[in-house]
């Protein structure tokens, strides 16, 4: 008899063994495809449970998650399960130590967890003493483990910023609008670029021409062209649109043709400094003038800038009147059907006498009265003198600031020009190749700064007629 055999002779009283349980993770494909497949893994740890005499009661698997975190749903459920007296675990089976973790303060926390528990940590492929030499040995091996998994860190993202540097799309889903496409085949590898989606651009320039103009009855709030796009079986990828949605495709920056990579540090989740944000140029779908000028309508629209009820109201005196008796505030009621409106005391009209006397006005009483002292005070010929002597001062003064705004970024622009020219001069001279991607980025780079700058000449000019 083989000494296999001797091995597998305790499974025909399996249920004599000591329990054990398995756990696997790959976190990415390619680590699937290179050696440290699931199914490898668990034929490992399967051949593991056996050679160590433990019968194999379950298996938990994470599939493209980083050993760096706790937060993985199969390493957590594995754990419930052994906390449990009555599932009886004594091993936990890994196929190698940096499957569990690769970050050394929670491994040896977890370890230290199930020595407390009694039940050992076995690595399939890594001899693990069980004395303090074991924990010394398990400590260097995390350690080495999160070293190796920093360094894989920092390759992938020089690689990843160099992509997008290039102006290539790094994998993740494309914004509403877009898709990805095939631009570069470089040493067998798909390189991917951002391009216009033709089922979803045409939504996303409907949602801006709904908010700045509407569908024949004004501009719409974002609810309202929310409402307007469900109604009529428009989606969001499968899904009904939502506020949050059709404020994002407003709000984004990616439609006027620019996408910022590398703005937040993926472990952290904080924003990264400016200077490491990577500028993407991706294909136009909203024109500079209307993205601005959206843009513009969203900060005049935010609620916190003047309520709509005060600026939407049919009051003169919306938000203003008061009560004499009480100091309440007064509001507007309607009798005989609407046949008529007057202003009443509205701790009265909500409270009852108890609170307030209170009093009514008919509204044409007081329209008849605010617009009589508009006239007389407001509109008089020396108040209204003074007045527009301050709108015209105010005006030179804001035409000063003006030009000297407009001097700045022309000169700007200036610079902006002449460094494109020196790029094309480049080109010409045959200093540099037309087709390196780098240097094809510089230029659109270049090219959309002077575009911008020449769109704030004309909104600048604009302002001054």
């Amino acid at each position: 008899m083989t000494n296999k055999a001797l091995h597998r002779q305790p499974d025909l009283a399996g249920a004599a063994l000591p329990k054990a349980v398995g756990y696997m993770r790959v976190s990415t494909g390619r680590q699937a495809e290179q050696g440290m497949s699931l199914a490898e893994q668990e034929r490992q740890i399967t051949d593991c449970a056996e050679r160590s005499a433990y019968q194999l009661v379950e298996r938990f698997c994470d599939r493209g998650l980083t050993g760096r975190t706790e937060t993985r749903e199969q390493f957590q459920a594995m754990m419930r399960y052994v906390r449990e007296p009555k599932n009886g675990v004594k091993a936990v089976i890994v196929y190698h130590s940096s499957r569990l973790f690769r970050n050394t303060q929670l491994l040896l926390q977890y370890r230290s967890e199930l020595e407390s528990l009694g039940i050992r940590l076995i690595s399939a492929t890594q001899a693990l003493p069980d004395d303090h030499n074991g924990k010394l040995f398990l400590t260097m091996l995390a350690a080495l483990d999160a070293h190796a998994s920093d360094q894989n860190a920092a390759q992938v993202r020089d690689v990843m910023i160099a992509n997008a540097e290039a102006g290539y799309w790094n994998g993740a889903k494309p914004p509403f609008g877009f898709e990805t496409a095939v631009g570069l085949v470089l040493r067998n590898k798909e390189k991917k670029v951002l391009v216009e989606s033709k089922i979803e651009a045409p939504v996303v320039r409907l949602i801006y021409r709904l908010y700045l103009e509407g569908d024949g009855s004004g501009p719409m709030g974002i609810k309202k062209i929310v409402a307007y796009l469900n109604g009529r079986g428009y989606s969001y990828r499968g899904k009904p649109f939502y506020t949050s949605a059709v404020e994002k495709i407003l709000k984004g920056e990616v439609y006027r043709g620019t996408f910022w990579y590398n703005c937040i540090d993926s472990r952290t989740r904080k924003p990264r400094p400016e200077d490491e944000r990577i500028k993407v140029t991706v294909p136009v779908i909203i024109p500079e003038e209307i993205w601005l000028a959206t843009q513009r309508a969203l900060r005049n629209n935010r609620p916190n800038v003047r309520a709509p009820r005060l600026t939407s109201g049919p009051t003169l005196l919306s938000g203003i009147a008061i009560c004499e008796r009480c100091g309440g505030g007064m509001q507007l009621r309607t009798g005989k059907s609407g046949t008529y409106r007057y202003l009443t005391c509205a701790n009265k009209a909500n409270k009852g006498a108890l609170s307030c006397e209170g009093q009514s006005v008919r509204m044409d009483s007081v329209d008849e009265v605010v617009l009589a002292a508009v006239e007389n005070d407001v509109f008089a010929p020396p108040r209204l003198k003074a007045l527009m002597s301050q709108v015209i001062a105010a005006s030179n003064n804001g035409l000063d600031i003006l030009e000297k705004d407009i001097a700045r970024v022309q000169a700007s622009l200036n610079n902006d020009k002449a460094g494109l020219k020196r790029l094309y001069a480049a080109i010409e001279k045959g200093i540099v190749d037309i087709d390196d991607p780098q240097f094809a980025q510089q230029i659109a780079d270049a090219k959309l700064r002077v575009a911008d700058g020449e769109l704030r000449i004309r909104e600048m000019h604009g302002a001054q007629l």
